[in-house]
């Protein structure tokens, strides 16, 4: 009975998402209402992010809790709402079926840690009130960073059961889901087969996540209560409740919604009352967190206060200082030695792994322009990256070996922006271009029989522009951010090119609101592509084990092995330099980790795809012995 319908669920790509449907209009003055709404998200919660993090008043448990949840509000009204937006304005509201299984993945995921999070800081508010004197013992910051990890693996847990359960489910002709992104109730609605143990599944988990949480939230505030009543004076009880009343709010909100949502079958039958509701906690409730801690928050409101006036004060003094002092008109690159004769070996070493890097790469583009057996999309994106690659070491690498033998290792203010924000722009493309090597594996293996229909010619060109361009928004931010700051003192970068951090040393004010949307753009711009890469090799592994033979198994994974081998090497650089914390970083070890991703890697990378891949090798084979028979035939 469910063998034809298997066989069209595998033919199925992509859902049509319904949305709202109303008139054109409508639809416009929806997108500038979800467009507000979701500015205002991004700009609460990243509020509320940087001032906990300035204000050291606020380096508690609590604030630390809220932090997270502040993370997490961002995180998942994010995976819901550029999608949306596009959709609004959109004619065709489609969806991929990865895509859309990506979406449910990490919504499931975001939204489920959120709830085990808010019973966490019931918890602590409990430790807080009831028990003061064990308060810094039980709530130690090794406990802190537990309870956090803790909710985020069962968040994991239930995303991994719900989208397992859910992508599992046979899709026939119908793929039109009736809602505005890709939840649980829209595609169960659609599904071919007897979806009642998916109901049961989604029910028995949401109740019983709703339910454990819920449980230690109500035995938490009996207790709090019941320890506020004992209190004699009635303006201790209030002060000590109001640092409960926030938490209070955002709860009702939180479950109320969420109950309504999966804890009642006949939601799953209501399809317009699941989008109101579901636009509540995807979007509002986002919205609100912010405003009702910082409204509602006696200390977070004086913390704003303090930075208001701190940064007042600090463009007063920095005016002064930068009226004492000549503002900084060039940068001296310290490099790596000032030993002349360690100064020559370096410049030797690197003009000759420069040369390799140029050489290897040239070599790729030319092999895979010119043989007719790599006109193929995966060859396509290889040569693309060749091209990053040489474009990447041509920022840095030229003027580092200019200042190994030049007694003025000098760059001016603006070539210091310029080299910065082309450093920014090539990393970031090829971030994203390595995640569209990722997708066009997934094809290759998990849709072999729609690879060509899939990844047609007009897709991968606009997957190669997209890789490109998406470098274009972080490299104009970073660089136009860091070069307003001012710069009236030393000149000196620790460093062989200007990047990011050692040139940040150098500014003459407070810098942590910058390094926030520094690390918040990194991680944006780091493991957003990282993360489609993971999703696409899951799927990837799990195709592949699914094959009998050893030897299939073995020749489908040989395909990724050296993207893999790329991929390990590229994140893993670049992780250590931008995502660890500044206390385990030492100058000389900053310069040895950047060495390996803008000199090291890119010489690898074009050896890597040579060495470890057949039809590579055979098309330079191939092309040395046509170049060898043009000789003869000359002669």
């Amino acid at each position: 009975m469910q063998s034809e319908p298997s066989r069209n669920y595998s033919e199925l790509t992509e859902f049509i998402l319904l949305g709202f449907r109303t008139s054109q209009e409508t639809q416009v003055f929806l997108f500038l209402l979800f467009l507000l709404i979701y500015l205002a998200i991004v700009l609460g919660n990243i509020s509320m992010l940087i001032v906990i993090k300035i204000d050291y008043r606020l380096h508690t448990p609590m604030y630390f809790f809220l932090r997270n949840l502040s993370l997490l509000d961002l995180c998942y009204s994010t995976v819901i709402a550029p999608k949306t937006l596009v959709t609004f304005l959109s004619k065709e509201k489609k969806i991929s079926y990865n895509g859309c299984a990506t979406q449910f993945f990490f919504f499931a995921l975001f939204v489920g840690t959120e709830g085990f999070l808010l019973a966490v800081m019931a918890y602590d508010r409990f430790s807080a009130i009831c028990s003061p004197f064990l308060y810094t013992v039980r709530m130690s910051q090794q406990a802190c960073v537990r309870l956090v990890l803790g909710s985020y693996v069962c968040g994991c847990i239930n995303s991994m059961i719900q989208t397992g359960f859910t992508f599992s489910l046979s899709f026939c002709q119908e793929n039109r889901l009736d809602h505005f992104f890709c939840d649980v109730p829209a595609l169960i609605k659609i599904a071919c087969v007897d979806t009642f143990v998916n109901q049961i599944v989604l029910f028995v988990l949401s109740a019983l996540i709703i339910v454990t949480t819920t449980s230690v939230i109500l035995v938490s505030y009996v207790y709090i209560l019941s320890t506020v009543l004992k209190i004699p004076s009635s303006q201790g009880r209030s002060k000590t409740f109001s640092t409960c009343t926030s938490h209070i709010t955002v709860v009702s909100l939180f479950y109320g919604t969420v109950f309504f949502m999966y804890a009642q079958p006949g939601a799953i039958s209501s399809p317009e009352k699941s989008k109101i509701i579901a636009v509540f906690y995807t979007l509002v409730i986002p919205m609100l967190n912010p405003l009702i801690y910082s409204l509602r928050n006696r200390e977070v409101k004086n913390a704003l206060k303090r930075i208001l006036l701190k940064k007042i004060e600090r463009e007063r003094n920095c005016d002064m200082a930068c009226e004492n002092h000549t503002r900084v008109t060039e940068f001296i690159l310290l490099g790596f030695t000032s030993n002349p004769k360690i100064q020559v070996s370096l410049f030797i070493l690197f003009l000759g792994i420069y040369t390799v890097t140029l050489l290897g790469n040239f070599l790729i583009v030319t092999v895979t322009s010119m043989d007719p057996a790599l006109q193929t999309p995966m060859y396509f994106f290889l040569r693309n990256l060749s091209l990053l690659e040489v474009c990447f070491t041509l920022v840095m690498v030229p003027k580092m070996l200019v200042d190994l033998v030049s007694p003025r290792k000098n760059i001016s203010f603006v070539g210091c922006g310029t080299q910065m924000y082309f450093f920014f722009f090539f990393g970031s493309s090829e971030c994203f271009l390595l995640s569209m090597m990722a997708y066009d594996r997934f094809v290759a293996i998990c849709n072999p029989l729609r690879y060509s229909v899939i990844m047609n010619r007009s897709l991968c060109l606009w997957m190669a522009i997209g890789s490109w361009m998406s470098g274009v928004p972080v490299s104009m931010l970073q660089t136009a951010w860091m070069m307003a700051l001012p710069f009236c003192g030393p000149n000196a970068v620790d460093h062989f090119f200007c990047d990011g951090p050692p040139v940040l040393k150098l500014v003459t004010e407070d810098t942590t609101m910058y390094e926030m949307q520094a690390l918040a753009s990194t991680l944006l711009f780091i493991m957003f592509p990282f993360s489609l890469i993971l999703v696409s090799y899951t799927r990837i592994i799990m195709t592949i084990l699914r094959i009998p033979s050893a030897t299939g198994r073995q020749k489908a994974f040989s395909t990724c092995s050296s993207h893999l081998i790329v991929v390990s090497l590229f994140y893993g650089t670049a992780s250590l330099t931008y995502l660890r914390p500044k206390s385990s970083q030492s100058p000389e070890s900053k310069k040895l980790v950047s060495l390996s991703y803008t000199v090291i890697t890119p010489m690898l990378n074009p050896i890597i795809y040579s060495l470890r891949n057949n039809e590579v090798k055979g098309a330079v084979k191939r092309a040395v012995t046509r170049k060898v028979f043009q000789k003869i035939n000359v002669f």
